[in-house]
This record gives structure tokens, C-alpha cells and sequence, in this order.
């Protein structure tokens, strides 16, 4: 190292020396955090969310409607249709600084070490043949999980992911390490999230790992059983008049609809009337077909011979009882002139009278749309044709679709693999739906054209183990300088380059001009202009004039 560069690195390093001493001088302050009003009422969490009161009812009614139930299953059946994949987190990464590259490269971009290392197969192992077998032991595999916490999503926004773990612990009580062992939906009905005042999780109380039933609101307290260090709890499971406390990593949470610090709205909450008006409808329908309808109406019948009308009637009774569809003609007779009368009084209007097709269909119109669900999906092809095709209705789910699958991949996922301790690999749900093959062969032909294009560019093509062209440029080679005025022999040129005579020909072309009395150019189809005097200069001197007129071009101007 020379003069001026240890100068240079003993400045360099009294200015970092400097800065760290002036930054421990310094006072740290911190922005407030906002407080939320509906987390705690005088140190008692409140009670007041619907999803804890009133979660039940709403499963049930949820559950319990026809509309909202294939709503469900068709998100549910389009969301993990295809199931998920394990893709890598990046093609290269910098050991040296982290920096991950999505394309191959020769060195990191960041620092230009080129000390890259490509993702670990090992780390994916045990979390592969995990996620393959049972997860739990209900004998539930990773997607029926995945559905119901999709469900509680669409009913309540609020969904729990539970991951039981051993912990191995040293003499202070102070986690080593962990390993996954079993993963368990939550009820959104019975978990509650542990916040302080501020609505920060984990600072309000702790508990032990071993003896969960201890609580404290010391943080460096100790646990009254066996005297190890206390952890934070963020999750509190309120089942049969105990609590079960969670710490950190144990539970993941989050909403769809309306994702907030705490908890979500219901989506059935706000389309209750919706869904109620719905219920009635159906089950008035119901009643109306069963034995235990309301009568539509009484037939009044104005006469002075009751006796008569009742024998009449008591004898049409007895023929619908052996021939349903006997039709009862009768006649009345009046006395003393006066003229009778038969009066129907209906009690109910009929199903036409009361639009209830077109109710309902308007209903169920705002409960689909609600959840992204089109039509042609909960089987109404009427509007499958013209304006409202198909196609249309189809991209409007898929959107609906993508945002589920968002929240999985953005949220769920990257938790999942920070507590397996998976940095080079990452699971996400795949689109629903497939792509078109025919476009993915149309697309590797446009790449093949590209990559003969960098080939002629003069870059070197090659083929990474994705199947994907990478491309390389190389430093060109130096130029040779040719000195021109050495006594080396000089270079040649061609006296007809430029024109239509070939060289090669020569001979040939020399043969017929001198058989047919033209020259070697107009032989090999070369024409000249017909050059006529610049009459258009006349009395100017020669070198005015162009001499280059064509006669055959020329006209004369009036």
C-alpha cells in the first residue's frame, strides 16, 4: 500500500470513527405510535367485534345459504385448482454482500465479488416432504388447511395459521432452535390478538414455553415453576373457559377484505340482508309446495239453501278423493227471485305477481359480485352470449382469483418459510388458469429469433439449466494497424466495383462488345444518359451550363 492510499484509509476510517463517536452522543427519540380506541377499555379488552359475539351465527348462516355457499366452493375450487409450486428465490446471490440476481451473471452487480452461489437443495427437503404427507394429526393435507383458512376469509376476514413446534431450550430457558411439527387452523370465533394500549402486539404480557398456564406482565420476570425466561404473548385462544397463549412465530394472521392492525369485517356482516332476504325467499317457497301452506283463498258462495250446498260439496269430496283431477261442476238454486253470487277472496299473490324471479336473481347478483364470482360459475349460462360473454366473466373471476392468491403468496408464505428457515426458496399458489401452450411455443420461437440476432450481434449465446438464453459479451480483440506506406505490397482493389460488371465475366463481356460493337457496360446493362447541349444557357459561359441534360426528359417550356 502506498503513501497516499494508507493516507487515504486512515481518512477514511477517522471519518467512520468520527461519525460512530458523534451518533453515540446523540439522543434517540421515536415518533408516537397511533392509538387505537377499540383495543382496550380501562386495561380489559373489549368484547365488542361481531367475529367473536356473533361468529358462530355467521358461519351458520353463511353455510346455510345456497348462494353464499357456491360462492364459496367455486373461489375455493378455482384458488388452489391447481395447487402450489416451489420456485427459487433467486437464479445467483452474492456471499459476499446478499445481493440476489434474477439472471445469470459473471459478477454481482452490487459489489463485483464474484463469489455467487446458487439456491440450496437441501434447505427445501424436510419442508417439501412435510408439505407432501399429512400436516397435522386429523390426517389433513396443506390444501384442506389452505380451504379453510379461505373460508374464514370469505366469512369473517380473519384467518389464524397455527404451527405447533418443539422447542429445544438451553439452562436459561432461551430457545435454540425449533422445528415445525404439525399445522393447525385457528377459530377466528376463539382467538384473540394480545396488544398493549398502543395496539402493539407482544408488550403486554409474557408467559413461559414450558408451563403456558404462568402469565406475567414483567418482561424480565421469570416463570414461578421452573425459573426460565419469559417470552411475549401475540395470540391468546379463548376454548372452553381456558386460554391458550402463543408467542412469536407460532401464529400467522391475515385478512383479505379489510386488512388492518387488528382484525377484519365480516364480508357476511355487511351483505346480512342480503343473505337473510335470501333465506326467506327460499324458504318460503318451500312452505308454499308443502301440506302446511297457508290456503290461497276462500271461495264465498251467497245462497238460502245451505243444506243443499253442503250435501253438493260433501259428494265432491268423496270424487277427489278417487280422482284427483275430477273437475266439480254445480249449481245453486235461489229462492224467491233473488240472484246469487260466488266471491273468491285470494290470501297470497301468486310468484309472478310478486317479481320474486327477478328479486332473487338481483340478490344473488349483489352477493356474487361481492365475492368476484360471475354468473356462468354458479351455473347461470343466460347471459353467457352477445355484451355479457363468456370471456368477460371469466377474466372478472380470474381477477377475483389472483387477489386470494395474493394473500397467500405475499403474507402466509414468506412466514412459513422464515420459520422453516428456508432463504433460498419460496412456495407460491399457481394461476388457475393454465396457459395457453400454443402462445408459450410462439414466444420460444420469438426467443430462438432473438438469440440468433445476439448471435449475429456477436454475443455468445448459451442456455442456463431453466432452459432460458443467456447472453455474453466478450472484450473484441485489438485491431491490426496496416501502415499503408511500407514498401509491402499494397492492396488490391477492384477498378469495376460499384457497377454491374462482374469481374469473373470479364472475358465474356469483352467477347460480345466486340461482336456487337458496344461497349462493356451497356453489354452488362449499364445505360447512359443522352446528353444535349444546356440550351437553357445560352450567351452564359460553358462551365454555367449543365451539361448533363437528358433529351429524353427534356420538354419544352411555352
Amino acid at each position: 500500500m502506498g503513501l497516499h492510499e494508507r493516507r487515504g484509509h486512515d481518512f477514511k476510517g477517522g471519518m467512520n470513527m468520527g461519525l460512530r463517536d458523534s451518533l453515540r452522543n446523540l439522543i434517540r427519540r421515536r415518533t408516537p405510535t397511533p392509538v387505537n380506541d377499540e383495543v382496550y377499555n380501562m386495561g380489559i379488552q373489549e368484547r365488542r367485534l361481531p367475529q367473536h359475539y356473533a361468529g358462530k351465527y355467521l358461519y351458520s348462516m353463511a353455510q346455510n345459504s345456497t348462494v353464499v355457499r357456491t360462492c364459496l366452493v367455486q373461489l375455493k375450487t378455482e384458488i388452489f385448482r391447481r395447487g402450489y409450486e416451489w420456485v427459487k428465490a433467486f437464479d445467483l446471490k452474492c456471499s459476499d454482500c446478499g445481493y440476489e440476481h434474477h439472471k445469470e451473471v459473471d459478477a454481482c452487480s452490487s459489489c463485483g465479488s464474484t463469489n455467487l452461489r446458487r439456491p440450496d437443495l437441501q434447505q427445501k427437503l424436510y419442508a417439501f416432504d412435510f408439505f407432501e404427507g399429512y400436516v397435522n394429526s386429523s390426517h389433513q393435507l396443506f390444501i384442506d388447511v389452505l380451504k379453510e383458512l379461505e373460508t374464514d376469509m370469505n366469512i369473517i376476514d380473519d384467518a389464524y395459521l397455527i404451527l405447533v413446534k418443539d422447542y429445544y431450550l438451553d439452562k436459561n430457558g432461551e430457545i435454540i432452535m425449533s422445528k415445525i411439527n404439525e399445522i393447525y387452523r385457528g377459530d377466528p370465533t376463539t382467538i384473540y390478538i394480545e396488544v398493549d394500549e398502543d395496539g402493539d402486539r407482544g408488550h403486554s404480557r409474557y408467559t413461559c414455553i414450558t408451563h403456558r398456564d404462568f402469565v406475567s406482565e414483567d418482561k424480565y420476570d421469570k416463570c414461578a415453576v421452573c425459573g426460565s425466561s419469559l417470552h411475549p404473548i401475540e395470540f391468546v385462544n379463548k376454548s372452553r373457559g381456558e386460554d391458550q397463549n402463543y408467542i412469536m412465530g407460532e401464529v400467522v394472521h391475515f385478512s383479505k377484505y379489510s386488512p388492518s392492525r387488528l382484525y377484519g369485517h365480516p364480508p357476511v356482516l355487511t351483505l346480512f340482508n342480503h343473505i337473510f332476504t335470501l333465506t326467506a325467499m327460499e324458504s318460503y317457497i318451500s312452505t308454499l309446495y308443502t301440506k302446511a301452506r297457508t290456503p290461497r283463498g276462500i271461495l264465498a258462495v251467497q245462497t238460502n239453501n245451505m243444506e243443499s250446498l253442503v250435501k253438493y260439496w260433501k259428494g265432491v269430496k268423496e270424487k277427489l278423493e278417487r280422482d284427483p283431477h275430477y273437475t266439480p261442476i254445480m249449481g245453486i238454486e235461489t229462492e224467491g227471485g233473488s240472484r246469487g253470487s260466488v266471491e273468491w277472496v285470494p290470501f297470497t299473490n301468486t310468484i309472478k305477481e310478486m317479481d320474486y324471479i327477478n328479486v332473487k336473481d338481483d340478490l344473488r347478483t349483489r352477493v356474487s359480485s361481492f365475492y368476484g364470482v360471475s354468473n356462468i360459475f354458479t351455473g347461470d349460462t343466460t347471459t353467457g352470449g352477445g355484451l355479457n360473454n363468456e370471456g368477460m366473466q371469466i377474466l372478472v373471476t380470474n381477477r377475483a382469483v389472483e387477489k386470494a392468491q395474493n394473500v397467500y403468496n405475499k403474507y402466509m408464505f414468506p412466514f412459513l418459510m422464515k420459520q422453516f428457515g428456508i432463504t433460498d426458496w419460496k412456495v407460491q399458489l399457481l394461476r388457475s388458469e393454465e396457459e395457453d401452450e400454443i402462445a408459450n411455443i410462439r414466444r420460444r420461437e420469438m426467443e430462438l429469433q432473438l438469440a440468433i440476432q445476439m448471435k449475429n450481434l456477436g454475443f455468445e449465446v448459451d442456455m442456463n439449466e431453466d432452459g432460458d438464453f443467456v447472453f455474453k459479451k466478450y472484450p473484441a480483440k485489438e485491431l491490426i494497424d496496416v501502415d499503408v506506406e511500407s514498401d509491402e505490397k499494397p492492396l488490391e482493389t477492384d477498378p469495376y466495383a460499384g457497377t454491374n460488371i462482374d469481374r469473373s465475366q470479364l472475358g465474356q463481356l469483352q467477347e460480345q462488345a466486340l461482336m456487337s460493337g458496344n461497349t462493356k457496360a451497356q453489354v452488362a446493362g449499364e445505360t447512359s444518359m443522352e446528353k444535349g447541349p444546356p440550351k437553357r444557357f445560352s450567351g452564359l459561359p460553358k462551365e454555367a451550363g449543365n451539361n448533363n441534360v437528358d433529351s429524353r426528359t427534356e420538354r419544352r417550356i411555352p
